[in-house]
Order: structure tokens, then sequence, then C-alpha cells
């Protein structure tokens, strides 16, 4: 199946992304693989540049419904629940390797909001020290910029995806496990802008900024949430902000401190920081609310619709669901044991390991402000 998408589809993928891959011979029969996620096809990408079979840790959605049971089967997926803990996941990513089947994986379990590589956990590199198999690093540049993940649209320019290092077992054997994991974290780290810099890579398209104010979610000028607005390639708010992002990815204002989401994204997460108490302090008024949410409540596996037009706030010591018919279900932040983003308009939480709530949002709403919110809240770290 790998072999047949790779002669059929392998050129179609090649050509949407303008994916140069850098060529390379993975000498090892069996290996982990891990790269940094910039595109939802990253996985395709992957196999196509390093030309080995692999199976691949992905996103319990894809294994979803009909189609999904078969895309599963076909390529041979092994799946996580975002948010859930990775124990079962690390169980089969070791059995896989111990039999001898190739896994490749994200270890930052998301794509990227503003072009600079996530957290990694240190227990991938573990993993790789205890699994008996090689570890190969693989590394994307251009991808964050060809389609931000809160981009609508697609734009023109190259990807680009190269091997950096391949560790034999015995290599990652006489490897501390804080060697291993530096060398990896090292190896996948990518500063977007700084990599465009280099390159002086255009990305033209159009409407390059519609969608930013799904990462962009406090404004710089007047510290309000959820007050900015994109149309075409132009960035606005009502306290008089006017922007320009462009093709090579900047962001062009004369009132902004910076030009890019990067730093953008750095100043929203050191004013929340900055303003936790008084965030903190602020029960009586939601510190930001949005409507028009589907809500999906996950207990003991079972999943089931509670209502298509709710509404979400988040206070500073709790978050409310209020549900058309005047229902309102409210947690403590204190109970939330974790909560994450997927794709642009989708966050979820977990109270517990068996009570989860997926919220997505039925028109253009930044989700990133309550992770970002609800870490700052609870005192977890968020720079």
């Amino acid at each position: 199946m790998y072999r047949f998408c790779q002669v059929v589809v392998g050129p179609w993928l090649f050509f949407l992304y303008h994916f140069h891959p850098k060529r390379c011979t993975v000498r090892s029969r069996t290996f982990l693989a891990v790269a940094n996620h910039t595109q939802n096809l990253d996985p395709a990408l992957m196999v196509l540049g390093l030309n080995r079979h692999f199976r691949f840790v992905a996103n319990s959605t894809l294994g979803k419904g009909f189609f999904g049971h078969i895309f599963k089967n076909l390529f041979g997926l092994i799946l996580r629940e975002k948010g859930a803990k990775g124990d079962t996941v690390i169980a089969q990513i070791e059995e896989n390797l111990k039999a001898g089947v190739s896994v490749g994986l994200f270890p930052e379990g998301n794509r990227s909001w503003d072009g600079v590589s996530e957290f990694i956990s240190k227990r991938t590199a573990r993993m790789a020290k205890e699994s008996g198999a090689a570890l190969v690093t693989y590394r994307f540049t251009g991808g964050y910029l060809l389609k931000p993940r809160w981009a609508a649209t697609k734009r023109k320019g190259p990807m680009h995806g190269e091997l950096m290092h391949e560790f034999s077992p015995e290599q990652l054997a006489s490897m501390t496990e804080d060697e291993i994991y530096k060398a990896m974290c090292d190896d996948l780290y990518v500063d977007a802008y700084e990599e465009q810099a280099r390159s002086g890579d255009k990305y033209p398209g159009e409407r390059l900024a519609e969608g930013m104010q799904y990462a962009a979610y406090l404004c710089p000028c007047c510290h309000r949430f959820g007050t900015i607005e994109t149309s075409g390639d132009d960035i606005s708010c009502s306290c008089g902000l006017k922007a320009t992002y462009n093709e090579y990815g900047r962001i062009v204002g004369e009132k902004l401190p910076f030009d890019t989401l990067r730093d953008w994204n750095r100043f929203q997460k050191e004013w929340m920081a900055a303003n936790s108490s008084s965030l903190r302090a602020k029960t009586a008024d939601p510190i930001v609310t949005d409507c028009h949410f589907t809500v999906t409540r996950i207990a003991g596996g079972v999943s089931s619709v509670l209502s298509e037009d709710a509404m979400l706030s988040l206070f500073g010591d709790r978050l409310e669901i209020l549900f058309p018919d005047g229902e309102k279900t409210v947690y403590s932040l204190s109970e939330i044991t974790g909560m994450g983003t997927f794709l642009a308009k989708s966050i979820y939480f977990n109270c517990g390991s068996d009570l989860r709530y997926q919220l997505i949002a039925q028109h253009a709403v930044s989700v990133l402000k309550y992770y970002a919110l609800w870490r700052v809240l609870t005192g977890r770290e968020y720079l």
C-alpha cells in the first residue's frame, strides 16, 4: 500500500507542497523516526523523504468511522487520543520496534501555531534509548510559511525535508537519556522566520492574513482578547490597529512593536504571565467568552453530542459551558486535568481519566486563548 501511494500519490504531493527532500539513505533495518510537525500530511512527506516503510502514530480521529477504519488498517496507524495518557501508545510503539517494524512519530504532538517548534517530552528520548532500534531525526523547513496552522489558504513557496542524524542502537546505548533528548531537540528545532531570512524564500498567495485571529488572540495595543480581525492580507482591531501580512511571513504595521507572529505570541504569553494575578481575580465576569460551539461529552469511552450551539466562558477560577436551554456545566480550573487544541477551531479538556469534552467552534474563534489562559491561571509553565 505504501509503495502504491509513493508511485501514484507521491508525485501529486511533491507538486502540492512544493516539496524538495534532500536525498538520503537510512541504513538501519528497524528505526524510530521522529520529525517536527508543520503540515497535516507530514507523515506522507516523511515517507517520501526517507523512502522507507514505517507505521505512524496518528490522532485517533483518523481511525473513526467507516473510512477511518479502512484507513487505519491500510496504513497500520497507531492511534492516540489527544490529551489522553500515552502509556498504551508507547507500549504499541515498543512492541512494533521489537518486532522489527519501524515507527514514525511527531514528538511535539501538535503543529506549531507561531512557526517555532513546540515542546518535546523527555519520554520520547527514554523510549528511543530503551527500544533497541535506531533513531532517525528528520527536519522539515518551509512548511509553516507554506500554510500556517491558522491560515485559510495555502501559499506558493518551497518546503524542504532533510535527514539530520541516524543514531544506531549501539550509539544510543552509549548516550545518556539527556544526551539523546538534547540531540533530538536540536535536530528538530525550527524557527520559520530565521529559516526564511536565511533562505530568502517567498510565500506569495491570496488572503494571506485570514485566520490569523486564531493565533493572535490578544491585541498588542489595547490588550483585549478576541478583538483581532483579518480580511485578505489585512489585520485590524477596533482600537485602531492596522497591519498587513506579506509574502515573507512578516507583519507590517506602524503600531506594532514586532513583525512576526512568533514575537506576537511571545508578547501574549509574557503579558498574561505578568497579569496573572489580576486575571485570577476576575471571577464575576468572564475573561473570554464565545458562542456557537458544538459540544461532545466522552465519558467512559462513550461519546454524546450535548449541543450544537453552546457558549463557552472562562473566568479566573472556572470554565462554564452554557447550553441553549439555560442549563450550565461548570468546572473549576483545578478540576481540569488536561487541555489542548486540535486543528484551528477545536478545543478539548479532560476532567480526570474518564471524562472529556470536545468543543468545535462554528465560526472564526480563537480556541487557543482558552488553552493559554488555562495554563497561566493554573500556574503551568507557558513561555
